[in-house]
C-alpha cells in the first residue's frame, strides 16, 4: 500500500508524516503533481493521492493537478488536523478497488476522532515569516506583519503587489492564499499609484514587495517588504570626505526612487575595498563589500553601450555593480556628483519565491 501526500501547512505536514509512517508513502510538491514526475511501482494498485488540506481547497487542487500520470489514481481529501477523510475520486481500473483499501487504512491511522468536524481554510500554507528571513527583507512595521500573518493563518486571502520578479513556490495552493499583482519596470508609476491608493485607504491593506523607495514609510496599514537585491558599484574620482559620501549615496538612491535598505553589496576595486569611504558607505547601507579584479571588470559584457566615452568598453562603477549583482540587470548607469563620487546600481536577476 502506498500514499502520495500533498499539503504544505505545518499541520498538514505533521498529519501526512503520521500517515506515511503508518501506511507507507511520501510527500510530493505541487510541481511534481502537475508534471507527474513521481513514480509508482509497477503492479502497485493499492495507491492513492492524499490532498491534506481543507475540503474545498482539495477539490480545487485536484482539478488543477490532472496529468496522464495522476488522472487514473484515487484521490482522498484529509483535513490538516486529521479530523476527516473523504474519497474525492475512486480512480479507474486497476486502481478503483485500491481506493477503498487506502481509505480504510487512512481512517484507521487517523483514529477515533476522525470525522468529528470540518475546518475552514486556516492552516492552508505558511505565513510570510520565512519569506522575510530568507531574503533578509526590511519590514516597515512588525505589527502590520503580525496582522498579515494572522490573516494568512486564518485562511484569509492577501493582495501582493510587486515590481520585482516574484513566483509561487506552489503553483496550486499559493494562488488561493495570495492574489499576486506584478508590475514590470516600465509600469513603475502605476505601481507607486497603487501603493498610494492603498495607503490612503482606497483599497484594502496589502503587501508590497519592492526595492523602490515609496516615500515616507511610516505606514501602519500596509506591509512593505524590501529585499536586499541591489548591488552598488562605487568609483571615487577625487579625494572626497567619507561623511559626505555616506549621506550623498543614501540621498541619491532615494532621488532615483531606490530604497537604500535594498542594497546588499557594495562593489569596489581591490585597492579601494579597505578605504574609509567604501567601508563607510557599506556600513551606512548595511551591505557587504565585494571586490572585483581588474581583469574581470575590463572583460565584463555589460548589456549597455557607453555613450559618454565611446572609446572605452566599460566604466569602473558600472562594471562593479554589474558583476557584484552576479550579472543582473542595470538600474542606474553612472550617476556622478560634483565632489568626485560616481556610482552605478544593478539588481539581481533571481526570482523571489512566495511561500
Amino acid at each position: 500500500m502506498y500514499i502520495i501526500c500533498y499539503g504544505k501547512s505545518p499541520k498538514a505536514i505533521t498529519t501526512g508524516q503520521k500517515l506515511i509512517n503508518g501506511i507507507g508513502g511520501r510527500y510530493v510538491t505541487g510541481t511534481e503533481l502537475i508534471t507527474g514526475s513521481f513514480v509508482i511501482s509497477e503492479g502497485e494498485t493499492d495507491c492513492a493521492i492524499l490532498m491534506i488540506m481543507p475540503l474545498e481547497m482539495a477539490i480545487k487542487s485536484m482539478e488543477e493537478t490532472i496529468t496522464d500520470k495522476t488522472r487514473d489514481l484515487p484521490v482522498i481529501a484529509v483535513s490538516p488536523e486529521g479530523r476527516y477523510a473523504a474519497i474525492l475520486r475512486r480512480g479507474s481500473r486497476p486502481y478503483e478497488q485500491g481506493a477503498d483499501n487506502v481509505y480504510s487504512a487512512v481512517v484507521k491511522e487517523l483514529g477515533p476522532f476522525c470525522f468529528s468536524g470540518f475546518e475552514g481554510r486556516a492552516e492552508t500554507t505558511n505565513d510570510l515569516t520565512d519569506l522575510v528571513t530568507g531574503y533578509d527583507m526590511t519590514v516597515n512595521d512588525r505589527e502590520v506583519l503580525g496582522k498579515i500573518n494572522d490573516k494568512i493563518r486564518n485562511g484569509g486571502k492577501v493582495n501582493v503587489y510587486t515590481d520585482l520578479p516574484v513566483i509561487f513556490a506552489d503553483p496550486v495552493i499559493d494562488p488561493m492564499t495570495y492574489s499576486l499583482h506584478s508590475y514590470p519596470y516600465d509600469m513603475r508609476d502605476d505601481f507607486i499609484r497603487q501603493y498610494k491608493a492603498s495607503k490612503e485607504g482606497k483599497t484594502e491593506p496589502s503587501v508590497f514587495i519592492t526595492c523602490a523607495y515609496l516615500g515616507d514609510e511610516d505606514d501602519d496599514r500596509n506591509l512593505i517588504l524590501v529585499p536586499k537585491l541591489l548591488s552598488l558599484g562605487i568609483e571615487i574620482k577625487t579625494r572626497t570626505d567619507p561623511d559626505y559620501c555616506r549621506t550623498a549615496i543614501r540621498k541619491s538612491l532615494i532621488n532615483h526612487l531606490l530604497n537604500p535598505d535594498a542594497v546588499a553589496r557594495v562593489g569596489s576595486t581591490y585597492s579601494a575595498r579597505e578605504s574609509t569611504i567604501i567601508k563607510g558607505i557599506a556600513g551606512e547601507l548595511g551591505a557587504e563589500v565585494v571586490s572585483i579584479d581588474s581583469d574581470r571588470r575590463t572583460k565584463a559584457n555589460i548589456p549597455m553601450e557607453m555613450t559618454f566615452s565611446p572609446d572605452k568598453k566599460n566604466d569602473t562603477a558600472t562594471a562593479l555593480a554589474y558583476l557584484a549583482s552576479r550579472e543582473g540587470s542595470l538600474v542606474i548607469r553612472r550617476s556622478a556628483s560634483a565632489r568626485g563620487l560616481v556610482f552605478s546600481v544593478a539588481v539581481n536577476r533571481e526570482n523571489i519565491i512566495l511561500p
